[in-house]
Formats: C-alpha cells, sequence, structure tokens
C-alpha cells in the first residue's frame, strides 16, 4: 500500500535518511490516507534523538514545542511538522500524561504506547507500512480497538475513553467489544480531565458525520461523572443531530435540549467552560426553543428586537430539526416573513428608529426617561412601519 505523501514531507524524511536516521509519518494523517481522508497535518517519528534533529534541520525555522517529550517543530513553506524521537512512556500518574519519557531507537516500541491500533501505523515511501498491531485489518473491520490492554491504555490517558468516541463518530466504526466494556467500566477516569480538553473532544463528535454516536458516553454514565443529573437521552433523538447542519451552537444546542431537563443540561456550558459567545448563542436558542412562533410579521419583529437576526436565524433552525410539524407549517412562511421585512427595511430595533436619545433630549427628556420613550415608539414602529418618520414620531411624543 502506497500512500502520497506532500512534496515537503518526504523531503523531511528523505533528509534524516541523508543524515543516517530513518523516519515515518505516523498516526492520524496514516490511518486518514487510508480510509481515503485528505489529513489535516503530518506528524513525522524518527530515531534520531531531538538534538539530533535539530542539527539535521540547522539553517531552518525550528521550534522547541516539547523537547522535553522528544518534539519540535519544524516550519517549511508556512507548515508546521512535529518530529518526535520514538519513545517509551513512563508511569501516569494523573491519568493524562506520563511523569518521564525514555526514547527508543525502535519504532515498535514507540508504536506500542499508542492509544488504538488504527493510530499505531506508521509509513515512509522507503520501508512502507509498519503494522505491528494489525490497524490496517481493524480499519478495514471498521472497529475501534486500543493497542494491547484497554484498562491500561484508558488508566493512562482517561481521555482516550472520548477520543476512542470521537473516532468512531468520525470514521463511522464501531468500537471493539473488549474496548467498550472498558468504556464503561473506567468512565470516573473523566473527572480527571480539564474541562476543556473534554469539551474539545466532545465539539468534535457532535460536529463529525455520525454525532449519534455520543449515546456511548451517555450511556456509561459520562453526565453523572460530570455531575449533570437527571437527564434522559432517547437514542433515536440523537439522529436529530446528524440531519443538521455542522454548525457547533446548532449542534449543541439540539444535544442539550434532547438531555432533557433544559436548565439542568444547560450546566454543561458552563462546566465545560464554553466561549461567552457559544454560551450565549445556545442559551438564546433554549430559551426560546419551546415558544410557539407563528407566521406573524409583528411577532417576528419582535423577536427581531429582542433576540437580533442571528439569532432568531439559529432558533429557527434547531426548532425546524427538533418539531417537524413547525418545519411543515411555519419554517419557510417565517423565513419568507424575514426577508420581507429585510427588504421593506421596516424597524424593529432601535438604531432604524427615525428619532434618538439626541432627538429627544431636544424635546427636554433626561435619563431613563429617554430609552422609556423611545421604547414606547419602537413597540408603535414596529406595529405600524408607516410612522416610522420624524414628523409621526415627534407627533406622537407631543401626544403622550
Amino acid at each position: 500500500m502506497k500512500i502520497n505523501m506532500p512534496k515537503d514531507v518526504k523531503d523531511i524524511i528523505d533528509t534524516i535518511y541523508e543524515n543516517g536516521y530513518e523516519a515515518f509519518i505516523v498516526g492520524g494523517c496514516v490511518r486518514d490516507s487510508i480510509v481515503g481522508i485528505i489529513p489535516n497535518d503530518y506528524d513525522i517519528t524518527t530515531n534520531a534523538k531531538p538534538h539530533e534533529t535539530i542539527n539535521i534541520f540547522k539553517g531552518e525555522k525550528i521550534v522547541e514545542t516539547g523537547i522535553k517529550h522528544g518534539t519540535i517543530s519544524l516550519i517549511k513553506n508556512k507548515n508546521e511538522y512535529e518530529i518526535t524521537t520514538y519513545r517509551i512512556d513512563g508511569d501516569y500518574n494523573d491519568n493524562r500524561r506520563p511523569q518521564s519519557v525514555e526514547f527508543t531507537s525502535d519504532i515498535i516500541k514507540d508504536l506500542k504506547r499508542r492509544d488504538f491500533t488504527i493510530n499505531s501505523i506508521a509509513y515512509n515511501h522507503m520501508q512502507g507500512m509498519v503494522d505491528e498491531f494489525d490497524g490496517i485489518g481493524d480499519i478495514e473491520r471498521k472497529i475501534i480497538k486500543t493497542v494491547g490492554n484497554a484498562d491500561e491504555r484508558f488508566e493512562e490517558d482517561g481521555l482516550r475513553i472520548i477520543r476512542a468516541v470521537r473516532f468512531s463518530s468520525k470514521l463511522g466504526f464501531d468500537i471493539e467489544p473488549k474496548t467498550l466494556k472498558s468504556i464503561y467500566k473506567n468512565i470516573n477516569l473523566i473527572k480527571n480531565i480539564s474541562a476543556e480538553r473534554i469539551q474539545e473532544e466532545l465539539n468534535k463528535i457532535l460536529l463529525s458525520d455520525n454525532p449519534e454516536k455520543i449515546y456511548t458516553l451517555y450511556d456509561a454514565k459520562l453526565f453523572d461523572v460530570l455531575k449533570i443529573n437527571d437527564v434522559r437521552v432517547n437514542k433515536k433523538d440523537l439522529l436529530k443531530i446528524k440531519s443538521s447542519k455542522k454548525d457547533l451552537a446548532i449542534r449543541l444546542s439540539i444535544f442539550i435540549y434532547i438531555l432533557g431537563d433544559i436548565n439542568e443540561s444547560k450546566k454543561i456550558l458552563d462546566l465545560l467552560k464554553y466561549s461567552n459567545k457559544i454560551k450565549s448563542q445556545c442559551i438564546t436558542i433554549l430559551d426560546h426553543i419551546n415558544e410557539n412562533i407563528i407566521d406573524d410579521k409583528i411577532s417576528i419583529k419582535i423577536y427581531l428586537k429582542e433576540i437580533g437576526h442571528e439569532s432568531l436565524n439559529y432558533l429557527l433552525y434547531a426548532k425546524k430539526i427538533l418539531d417537524k410539524e413547525f418545519e411543515n407549517k411555519y419554517y419557510e412562511k417565517i423565513k419568507n416573513l424575514i426577508k420581507e421585512i429585510d427588504i421593506n427595511k421596516e424597524c424593529y430595533s432601535l438604531k432604524q428608529l427615525a428619532l434618538n436619545g439626541s432627538d429627544l433630549k431636544r424635546l427636554g427628556y433626561r435619563g431613563k426617561e429617554i430609552g422609556e420613550k423611545l421604547n414606547l415608539l419602537l413597540n408603535k414602529v414596529i406595529e405600524n412601519p408607516k410612522i416610522n418618520n420624524k414628523e409621526e414620531l415627534n407627533n406622537i411624543i407631543s401626544r403622550l
């Protein structure tokens, strides 16, 4: 089996060989190439020690990103390539990272320390595949399986539990029975993993082609470990995530809604330290998702006033995915109403109002009274867009 590598990657490997060492691409780039996915990046592994790798590429831009663990980054034509020395990991005391590493000259020992068989394949254009743990066979069988004992692999790094599901969702593979049993057995290890790392993996699952595979983590009691209580998931409902576009705010909101008690499930946004932007988008969707939104122009302009254009579009789309009756009866009609409002430049926000705060100051209004009067005018304009001109609004103000 041959893998077509970018010229820069081939040149890096050739240069290392020319200096008396060996090197391979390894891990995700090999796996993705075998299954027909174009890799996002290429990791290179070598028997050259870090200082030897630095010496080989002296004169080129090198960043010592993780030299303690054997990794340097080579910048070539604005692309970054991690080059790591073959290594054996020491003890893992925090279920995340080895306390120490030992360099080795044996590629097999390096591959043995990796998480899953499909990620423990190395390749170069001279020696071909190095596949000691039958990763290619597991790719053909479409299974996710740990290298060696699953309990040991997960105890080394608890994040691998979620990564197993992430690779399953990305590739559409099943998790091998012993590996799956170990996920259920060791789910409590997740409590030792940082919220940011958990969030990153969950996002990748939700944005994958098979987000419904997140059910494995729910069924293994991940949300109990995260102390999100009383969630109830219907496995079939998770297919609704799959039917939606790949937008994190949309898919995350749908997932939180499917979890059941919205107020309880929303805790995930804080627990996993989502950005303020994502939290705001999701909370807006979830706070309005059960409301009865109908094809009434005044009602739609009130929504535009309260939550804005972008958030309303998010809300409508999420509601369409979750509610078939809404999709069939109202979705397109409401979208057309929004287009009509935009085309006609109908007012639904204070910045579109023909009178502003300065105008009211000149009329003698002060402080919070200005805001109150502007909002009163805005509500009248939402009901009757034809009066959004200074003359009409001044007449209304004079009668108040």
